[in-house]
């Protein structure tokens, strides 16, 4: 049996590599014969600079620039085997790892460390850039990023505003005199989740918010300052982008990439498939094994399972999904192509120990064993039409 193994990264745990490779240690247990691919993939969070550097034959580096509170860090970033492309994630300056949990804040939280990154690599002379968008904890629209790339955003006093999605409601002008890039130049594109858009009651503020410190009156302010920042582009610069798809990425980052550099915005995993061909690896394949950290509402609006097992659904090959937490009825995902859903854990566990990578990658590991022990149960076939 021909196995692929494609999981997406347990956030804030393990990465996909790690993943990958505990779901292989558990199938070799059960069946050593089986022969197994592993493919760890990513959406636009965690994990993609390192991830398309790898696709693209290419290596990392490390660059200075800041974290969502303003502390100076080194951040990952991706380049391409030719040396043409970097590719930067945002949750490597603005992600959620990297605030401690009493300190989250999306009132506070700032995109300013990815708008260093992308100057960094217009002076590195790249001009081609692929952004991910994802595991944020901001939700400034990407105002901070446009900040550190010369973009000026003014209160009634002509005042620079503070950074932080708090702060938006004081904007009254955007000033792009000074921005260091002009858009002819650089050819952007933002790898994001098409479902998430920048204001309203499925907005950005809304859905994810939460997840990055907010309570109820906090969401509600966020969601009121976003409204505010795109009513104040719609004027200026006359689009609306309250509800075009994908720009509430990491908060609205991929709003104001959208605005101040023309960036085309894709579904994420559209453009992971640039760069490794998913669908020519299935056509050779019996088994896949695929999983995340967490399947809730939004997995099956195009994160990695349920695009991974809508693809194998072309040809026919089953899908087996471990999940460390399984937070809705599972219907929506077994209608997305996933044909077993598995949680990791077999006994009682606090959250917060099942999170150290070594117990997660033995859960990993032993929900790899078992699932396959089931497998097994059934004669094998030899191909596929």
């Amino acid at each position: 049996m021909k196995i692929l193994v494609a999981p997406g990264p347990f956030k804030e745990c393990l990465s996909a590599e790690e993943v990958a490779a505990s779901i292989e240690y558990g199938i070799s247990e059960v069946d050593p014969e089986s022969t197994i691919i592993k493919a760890p993939l990513c959406d636009g969070g965690t994990g993609l600079a390192t991830r398309f550097a790898s696709f693209s034959n290419g290596t990392t580096e490390s660059w200075p620039t800041e974290d969502p509170l303003g502390k100076p860090i080194e951040a990952i970033v991706g380049i391409s085997g030719d040396g043409s492309i970097a590719f930067i994630e945002s949750a490597t300056a603005g992600g959620l790892s990297l605030v401690p949990k009493e300190l989250r804040n999306p009132l506070k939280t700032s995109t300013f460390g990815v708008g260093l990154l992308i100057r960094a690599a217009v002076e590195k002379n790249f001009r081609r850039i692929i952004i991910g968008c994802g595991d944020s904890a901001t939700n400034d629209a990407g105002v901070g990023a446009a900040q550190a790339l010369g973009v000026r955003f003014l209160d009634e006093n002509g005042l620079e505003i503070p950074r932080g999605g708090g702060a938006l409601g004081q904007l009254t002008k955007i000033d792009t005199s000074n921005i260091c890039i002009p858009e002819a130049s650089l050819d952007v594109t933002v790898a994001c989740n098409l479902t998430s858009i920048l204001c309203g009651p499925e907005g950005t503020s809304m859905i994810y918010a939460r997840q990055k410190g907010a309570d109820e009156d906090q969401r509600q302010l966020l969601d009121e300052n976003l409204t505010h920042f795109a009513a104040i582009a719609a004027k200026q610069f006359e689009k609306d982008i309250r509800y075009l798809p994908g720009l509430g990425g990491s908060g609205g980052l991929a709003a104001s990439l959208f605005l101040f550099l023309n960036a085309r915005i894709r579904y994420s995993f559209d453009v992971v498939n640039e760069f490794f061909d998913l669908d020519h690896v299935l056509r050779d394949i019996d088994l896949v094994f695929t999983g995340e950290g967490m399947i809730d509402d939004r997995t099956a609006t195009g994160k990695i399972v349920c695009a991974v097992a809508l693809r194998a659904k072309k040809y026919g090959i089953p899908v087996i999904a471990l999940a460390g937490e399984i937070s809705i009825d599972s219907e929506d995902v077994l209608y997305n192509g996933v044909d077993v859903l598995e949680c990791i854990l077999d006994r009682p566990i606090d959250r917060q120990r099942a999170m150290e990578r070594s117990t997660c990658m033995e859960f990993v590991r032993r929900s790899a064993a078992r699932t396959m022990r089931f497998v097994r149960l059934w004669p094998r076939t030899e191909g596929r039409e």
